[in-house]
């Protein structure tokens, strides 16, 4: 079985301070685990204030479960552009890179 990772790196919006930034992440992690992921794990890179960043990891128990959050999105796209269409209207961290990883058990 495979256990699917989706990772991004984040930095934070110009002027944006490291509480701002955490109150951010606090609220992706819970619209994540709100759409079943397994775990999401936040780790931040460097000191917030000093050009830092952050890798953002929402862990999903299959890549089943993972597709899940596809067809959720695609059942009720309104609700999850709402969301997204709430945080890109206050930018408060940019995605600097993202990829998608499958942990493999049986190999």
């Amino acid at each position: 079985m495979a256990r699917a990772v989706e990772v991004a790196i984040l930095e934070p919006a110009e002027g944006k301070t490291r509480a701002q930034q955490i109150a951010r992440l606090k609220e992706w992690k819970k619209h994540w685990l709100g759409l079943g992921a397994e775990k999401v794990v936040v780790s931040e890179i460097a000191v917030g204030n000093l050009n830092g960043g952050w890798i953002f990891a929402v862990h999903h128990a299959s890549g089943a479960s993972y597709g899940a959050t596809f067809d959720d999105y695609y059942n009720n796209s309104k609700r999850f552009d709402s969301a997204v269409e709430k945080w890109m209207k206050t930018p408060t961290l940019k995605v600097v890179n993202f990829s998608v990883t499958f942990e493999m058990d049986d190999i």
